[in-house]
C-alpha cells in the first residue's frame, strides 16, 4: 500500500476560492482514482494554505490486478468468405489485436457468429496513472480567470513555483507548470524563506510545522478561534466569530498571531452594523462585544508573522482601521441628514429589471400590494404605504453605497433617525429577512407584510418576464425569496392565502406595467411555489405521501397547512390508520368508476337499507359527523382524526358485507352516496388517498 502526497507551491491564492481549488482538486484525483479501481483509506485528506494545494493520499492499491479481456471483432459471416478463408476484415481484426487470424476464436451470440479475442491486461500502477489523474483534476478546476506568468504557454490561477508528488519516501516522475516533481517545499515566506526536504509523504504536516506554517486548514481554523477569543477576553469582552470570515483569514495566515487593537470610542456612535462590516468586508478584522451585546472599542486582527515588536503590529493595523471607521461615520452623518425621500426621484433613474422598470415602478406596486395586505394582517394602511415608499430609498445613500450588505438595515435607521413611525423604521430594517435558513424573521406584521411584498413581487415580475430560473442558475434568488415568504407565513401563522397573494402580485403588475401576464406564467409561479414548499417540508423530514395529501386540499394558508401536516403525520402512525386509509381509497374509486352525476349522490335514504351494516355505518356516521365538523372548522385536526378512527370497525365490516353495485338502480345509487359521504368526511383533512401506510 501506499501514501501519496502531492503538493502545488503558487503565489498567495484568492482567500475566498482556496477552500474550493483545494477540495475540488482533492474530489477530481479521488473520482479518477475510484473509477480506475484503485482503493485508499478514509482518513486520506486535503490541505490548504495560502500558498499551497495540497493532498494526502493513504493506504493506497499501488498495482491493480492483470485482467483477462475478451475483445469482440467483426462477425463471422463478415470475416470470412464462403470457402472458409479469411477476409480483410479478420487479418485486420486480428492485427488490432497483436495475434494471428488462427488464433481468434468465436462466439455464438442471439445476433450471430462473431470472432473474439481474449488478451491480458496488465494492471495499472499507481505512479503511472496518477500524473495524469491530477493533470486531469487540476483541467477541471473552478477558475473563472486563469493568469498566465513569463512567456509560457499554460494559465493556473497564480503562478506557480514548485511541485512536490511523492509515493512514501519516492519521488513520482511529473512534469507541470514547468516544473518538475520532487521532494522539496517551502516554508513561511518570511521565517523560513529556503528550501525544505521531505524525506516522506507523512512527514509533510511535521516538516512545515517546524517551518512555521501551520499547513492543515482546520487545526488553523481551530487556532485562530482560540487565539482570537483569548484576546477578546483579556479585554473583559467577547469575539464576535463569523464562519466565512473566519476561513477566509486562515485562507490568508499560514502562521496565525492574533492582535488585539483598539480604536476611538467616538466612533460607536455609528450603528454597530457599520463598524461590524468596515471591521470584517475591508479589514479583516473581528469585532468585540461586551456582555451586553454592545460593540467595544476592540477589534482582534491576524498577523502572518510572530513579530518581535508586535506594539508596531498593532499600531500597523489601528492605522488602517481608523479612515475606515471614519468614512462610515461620515457617512452615517451625512446621509441622516438628508431626509429619506428626497431619494424617491433618484430611485426612478435606477433600473430593477428593464421590462419591469426601476426601483421607484417597484415601490409604487409594493405600496398596492401592502394596501391589500393591511387589513388582512392588522396593520394601517398608512404605515404599508409610508413603509413601501421609504423602503428602497436608502439605495441612494453613501453607506449602502460603500457598504452593499447593508441595505434595509440603514434605511431602518435612518428612518428611525429622521423622526419616521418606530413600525415603519422597523419594517424598512426587516424587508430583506429572512436572508438565508434559519434567519431570523421581521419582527412585526408590518416588516412581514413589507419583506413578502417586495419578494413577491420580484417573484411574478421576473417570472412574467420569462426569466424563471433553470438548474442551478437563480441570478435573482427567486429560490431563497419563495423560502423567506413560506418561512415568513408559516412560522408567524399569517392567514393569507399564497395563491391569493400571489395573484394579487399579478394583477398589481398588469395594472402597473405593459406587462399582462397570461395564466401560463401565473401557473408556473404556483407550481414553482409549491415545489418550495414540498422542499421546505422534505428537508424537515416530512414524508412526501404526507405533504402530497395535506397540500392536495388546497391549504394554502400555510398555517392551516402546517396543522394539517403535524396531524396527518401522527394519524398515518396509528393503528386505525390503514383501516381507513383503504376505506377512504375505496369509497372514491367506487364513487369515481360509477361515473355518476353528483347531484344524485348528495343524500342518503334510509328507508332503502336492506343490510344491518348499512344502518350501523349511517348511524355512526350520524353520531360523529356534527362532531367532526366542528373540530375540522376549528382546526383541531388531531382531535378530528381520533373521532374518525371510531368509523375503522364500522367501514371494515361494511366493505366485507355490502355489494355496491347491485342490479337494483334505486339501493346502487343510495350505496354509492353512503359512500361519498364516507369519502369526504375521511377526506376532510388530508386526501387519504394519496397516504402510503406501510
Amino acid at each position: 500500500m501506499a501514501d501519496i502526497l502531492f503538493e502545488l507551491g503558487c503565489e498567495e491564492l484568492p482567500p475566498k476560492a482556496l477552500y474550493g481549488l483545494s477540495k475540488a482538486l482533492f474530489d477530481g484525483v479521488c473520482a479518477q482514482l475510484n473509477e480506475q479501481g484503485f482503493a485508499f483509506a478514509e482518513d486520506s485528506r486535503w490541505f490548504a494554505s495560502p500558498r499551497r494545494l495540497a493532498f494526502l493520499l493513504r493506504d493506497v492499491s499501488e498495482q491493480l490486478a492483470d485482467q483477462k479481456v475478451e475483445k469482440r471483432g467483426p462477425s463471422v459471416a463478415v470475416a470470412y468468405d464462403e470457402n472458409g478463408k479469411p477476409k480483410p476484415a479478420a487479418s485486420g481484426f486480428a492485427k488490432s489485436v497483436g495475434a494471428e487470424v488462427d488464433d481468434l476464436q468465436t462466439l455464438k451470440t442471439d445476433k450471430g457468429e462473431y470472432l473474439v479475442y481474449q488478451v491480458v491486461e496488465k494492471g495499472l500502477n499507481i505512479n503511472d496513472v496518477l500524473p495524469g489523474m491530477i493533470e486531469q483534476a487540476i483541467k477541471q478546476l473552478p477558475i473563472p480567470k486563469p493568469m498566465r506568468w513569463g512567456n509560457h504557454d499554460y494559465a493556473f490561477i497564480r503562478p506557480v513555483h514548485w511541485l512536490v508528488l511523492m509515493n512514501g519516501k519516492d519521488v513520482i516522475a511529473m512534469d507541470l507548470f514547468g516544473h518538475q516533481s520532487d521532494h522539496k517545499t517551502k516554508g513561511h515566506r518570511f521565517h523560513h524563506a529556503g528550501w525544505l526536504r521531505i524525506d516522506s509523504a507523512l512527514d509533510y504536516k511535521a516538516v512545515l510545522q517546524q517551518a512555521d506554517v501551520m499547513v492543515d486548514h482546520l487545526e488553523r481554523e481551530q487556532l485562530i478561534k482560540q487565539q482570537v477569543n483569548a484576546e477578546a477576553e483579556a479585554v473583559g469582552g467577547r469575539a464576535l466569530i463569523n464562519q466565512a470570515l473566519l476561513q477566509e483569514v486562515a485562507s490568508i495566515v499560514e502562521k496565525p498571531v492574533a492582535v488585539l487593537g483598539d480604536f476611538d470610542s467616538e466612533f460607536l456612535k455609528v450603528p454597530r452594523e457599520a463598524l461590524i462590516s468596515s471591521m470584517e468586508s475591508h479589514q479583516k478584522y473581528f469585532p468585540v462585544e461586551n456582555n451586553q451585546g454592545e460593540l467595544m472599542p476592540h477589534f482582534v486582527a491576524l498577523a502572518n508573522i510572530d513579530s518581535k515588536q508586535p506594539e508596531l503590529v498593532k499600531k500597523g493595523f489601528e492605522k488602517v482601521i481608523t479612515p475606515r471607521l471614519a468614512d462610515a461615520r461620515f457617512f452615517w452623518e451625512k446621509d441622516k441628514a438628508r431626509p429619506l425621500a428626497e431619494n424617491l426621484p433618484l430611485l426612478a433613474k435606477m433600473t430593477f429589471e428593464k421590462s419591469l422598470g426601476s426601483y421607484a415602478d417597484k415601490t409604487d406596486r409594493i405600496k398596492h400590494i401592502m394596501d391589500w395586505l393591511a387589513p388582512k394582517m392588522g396593520f394601517s394602511m398608512k404605515q404599508g404605504e409610508q413603509a413601501a415608499r421609504l423602503m428602497k430609498c436608502d439605495l441612494m445613500s453613501d453607506m449602502v453605497g460603500e457598504f452593499p450588505d447593508l441595505q434595509g438595515l440603514m434605511g431602518g435607521y435612518y428612518a428611525a433617525a429622521q423622526g419616521e413611525d418606530r413600525e415603519v423604521a422597523n419594517a424598512i430594517r426587516d424587508q430583506y429577512l429572512p436572508r438565508f435558513s434559519g434567519d431570523q424573521l421581521p419582527e412585526n406584521a408590518l416588516g412581514q407584510a413589507l419583506a413578502m411584498a417586495d419578494k413577491m413581487d420580484t417573484l411574478v415580475g421576473i417570472f412574467a418576464v420569462g426569466k424563471k430560473p433553470t438548474g442551478s442558475k437563480d441570478p435573482f434568488a427567486l429560490r431563497r425569496a419563495t423560502l423567506g415568504i413560506i418561512s415568513i407565513l408559516k412560522d408567524k401563522q399569517i392567514q393569507v392565502s399564497y395563491t391569493e397573494l400571489i395573484d394579487y402580485c399579478f394583477a398589481v403588475l398588469a395594472e402597473n406595467s405593459d406587462l399582462a401576464a397570461g395564466e401560463v406564467a401565473k401557473t408556473s409561479v404556483r407550481q414553482f411555489f409549491i415545489e418550495r414548499l414540498r422542499h421546505f417540508y422534505i428537508n424537515q423530514g416530512v414524508a412526501h405521501d404526507v405533504f402530497n395529501a395535506a397540500h392536495t386540499l388546497d391549504a394554502t394558508v400555510l398555517s392551516d397547512l402546517d396543522q394539517r401536516i403535524q396531524a396527518t403525520e401522527d394519524f398515518k402512525q396509528q393503528d386505525y390508520a390503514k383501516s381507513l386509509i383503504e376505506a377512504n381509497k375505496r369509497a372514491t374509486n367506487i364513487v369515481a368508476k360509477a361515473n355518476v352525476p353528483a347531484e344524485q349522490l348528495e343524500k342518503v335514504d334510509v328507508s332503502l337499507f336492506d343490510s344491518p351494516l348499512e344502518t350501523q355505518l349511517d348511524e355512526k356516521i350520524k353520531v360523529i359527523a356534527p362532531k367532526f365538523t366542528v373540530l375540522v372548522d376549528d382546526k383541531k385536526y388531531s382531535e378530528a382524526y381520533q373521532l374518525l378512527a371510531t368509523l375503522a370497525q364500522p367501514l371494515d365490516d361494511y366493505f366485507e358485507g355490502v355489494m355496491v353495485n347491485v342490479e337494483d338502480e334505486k339501493i346502487r345509487l343510495n350505496r354509492l352516496a353512503q359512500l361519498t359521504q364516507v369519502s369526504r368526511l375521511t377526506g376532510s383533512i388530508a386526501d387519504l388517498s394519496e397516504l402510503v401506510k406501510s
